[in-house]
């Protein structure tokens, strides 16, 4: 048993398990760097986020995939991705990994031992053993995360805008949508994504309150884009995603979402509440119809049709933008590597991502706990300039 091992073993004896590396310079005598952490069964969990090579790991994580595995050595091993809701970690078993395998399966939390290290300029976890934990032992809520913003909020950002909308018809659709209580009650829970952006409890609905703040931006810059059309379709957009996703322990795609998928379903819904408001106009159905079957821009992309109207072009482009970066805030902030100028190999962007340096007007926006440790970070190193070229999101 290691050092580090026999130190949270010690500190486990009150319940209270503080995840330390050994430091001769810590404030509190003996304890070390304090690292990073949640709550978890009245104890501090070791987040995911919070890892470091080097790290021995002893925490209870969700497992998202579990595959066995052959290496070039004919040697087969257990390939597992583990998470929590800071982030997703790779984890590999060599020893007894088809008698370990047949022990728990996916969507299972499971308690694993080892040591955090980089392999190919990612972080994994080399477990030494592994064991299942009963649900009930777990509080979910470390492992879902939520939308920082309050969904309440959104939802009347939502409402306020529907009451601006001046073509009845449009209006009529939109709270039609709004005053359902079954569909609402699935809006403010589904993710956007299952891991690409905005993926967490109440991610589409965010996705859409800023979409169509966004929209509604750029409409003013083009006199003859329909504003009226362009909020209802951005609004309506990924409608479909209620059905395709659902939130368990993890974000999982339904039966439906497999094989039908969110813009199919989402023109169904679409049809269907049309088709409950007299006298809709025909040419207003087909148009929200086709930017509901273009959003996605290409072929390639799971698009049925290309954008062809001005409407259908913006929230193409506007979707794209805010999903993409999300997810660029969103790997700053969780991204376990070493800290330095770059990220990993960023597989949504398609190239490593830069973590440009705080300036004056950026920090001003930082509450007083985010500047002060900032301005520790700039104290560093007898005055050194901060070079983690961390965003303010960062955090």
């Amino acid at each position: 048993m290691s050092d580090l091992h026999q130190e949270r073993v010690k500190r486990s004896f009150f319940g209270i398990v503080v995840i330390t590396t050994a430091s001769d310079s810590s404030p509190i005598e003996g304890w070390g760097e304090v690292k990073s952490c949640l709550i978890w069964e009245g104890a501090l969990m070791q987040t995911i986020a919070s890892l470091k090579e080097g790290d021995w790991v002893e925490e209870v994580y969700l497992v998202t995939s579990k595959q066995i595995s052959t290496a070039k050595n004919g040697v087969t091993y257990l390939s597992l991705k583990l998470a929590d809701k800071t982030g997703e970690i790779d984890g590999r078993l060599w020893d007894n990994a088809d008698d370990v395998s047949g022990k728990f399966a996916r969507e299972d939390f499971v308690r694993i031992k080892g040591m955090a290290s980089i392999y190919q300029g990612s972080m994994q976890i080399k477990m030494k053993a592994l064991e299942k934990v009963d649900d009930s032992r777990v509080d979910v809520a470390n492992f879902l995360e939520t939308s920082p913003r309050n969904i309440d909020d959104m939802v009347k950002e939502l409402r306020i805008v529907a009451a601006a909308v001046t073509n009845g018809f449009l209006r009529q659709l939109m709270n039609a949508f709004l005053d359902d209580p079954a569909f609402m009650a699935l809006f403010k829970r589904t993710p956007a994504a299952k891991t690409l952006h905005h993926n967490y409890i109440g991610g589409l609905l965010e996705h859409v309150v800023e979409l169509v703040a966004l929209a509604r931006d750029v409409a003013r810059h083009f006199p003859s884009i329909d504003m009226d059309l362009l909020t209802v379709g951005a609004f309506l957009h990924d409608i479909g995603k209620v059905k395709e996703l659902a939130v368990r322990k993890s974000i999982e795609y339904t039966t439906e979402g497999r094989l039908i998928g969110h813009i199919s379903l989402g023109y169904e819904m679409i049809v269907e509440k049309v088709n409950a408001i007299p006298a809709f106009p025909a040419e207003l159905s087909l148009l929200l119809k086709h930017i509901m079957l273009s959003h996605h821009g290409e072929y390639e992309f799971g698009s049925p049709k290309r954008p062809k109207i001005q409407e259908a072009i913006v929230i193409n482009y506007l979707d794209d933008l805010a999903a993409k970066i999300n997810n660029f805030q969103a790997t700053l902030r969780k991204e376990n590597v070493a800290e330095g100028a770059w990220t990993g190999y960023s597989k949504m962007h398609d190239r490593y991502l830069y973590r440009q340096p705080i300036y004056p007007s950026q920090a001003e926006g930082l509450d007083d706990g985010e500047e002060q440790r900032h301005k520790g970070k700039k104290a560093v190193s007898d005055g050194a300039a901060d070079t983690s070229g961390k965003l303010p999101l960062d955090i």
